[in-house]
C-alpha cells in the first residue's frame, strides 16, 4: 500500500537534489515517483539541517517552500521522549525528532539512516533499499 502522508528526511532530500543535479534517476527519484499523490512534508529539523549545510541558504529555503510543513508540538514532544526512553539504543536528537513527528502524524518517514532501521513506533522507508 502506498503511503498517503510522508515526512521527508534530510538524507532523502540531499539524495534527491544530487540526482537532479547529476541528471540521473536514482533511489530518491524512483521513490518520489512511486509515491504518487502522497502528501509530502518537511519538518523544522529538516529545514534547519538543509539550510545549515547549503552553499546558498536562501535558495535552499526557497526550495523547501515547495513542501508542506509540519511543526513540532506537544504530541511529537511526548512521542520523542517515549521513543528515546523505551529503547536502549538512543537515536541522535534530530533523528529522534524526525521519528517522533512521523509517529505522531501517522506519516511514513522516508530517508536513509541506520538509526531509523529496526525501530518500532513509526513507519520507515529507506529510499536506498526500496
Amino acid at each position: 500500500m502506498k503511503p498517503t502522508l510522508c515526512l521527508l528526511d534530510t538524507s532523502f532530500l540531499i539524495d534527491l537534489e544530487d540526482e537532479v543535479i547529476a541528471g540521473k534517476v536514482g533511489p530518491a527519484t524512483r521513490t518520489l515517483a512511486g509515491l504518487g499523490k502522497a502528501r509530502l512534508y518537511v519538518s523544522p529539523v529538516t529545514v534547519a539541517e538543509i539550510i545549515e549545510g547549503a552553499e546558498d541558504p536562501l535558495a535552499a529555503e526557497r526550495a523547501l517552500f515547495g513542501y508542506r510543513h509540519i511543526t513540532i508540538g506537544w504530541a511529537a514532544a511526548r512521542r520523542c521522549a517515549v521513543l528515546q526512553h523505551s529503547n536502549a539504543r538512543r537515536m541522535g536528537e534530530n533523528d529522534a525528532w524526525q521519528a517522533a513527528l512521523a509517529s505522531a502524524g501517522a506519516m511514513t518517514l522516508i530517508g536513509h539512516g541506520s538509526s531509523f532501521a529496526g525501530r518500532t513506533g513509526f513507519v520507515y522507508l529507506d529510499h536506498r533499499a526500496a
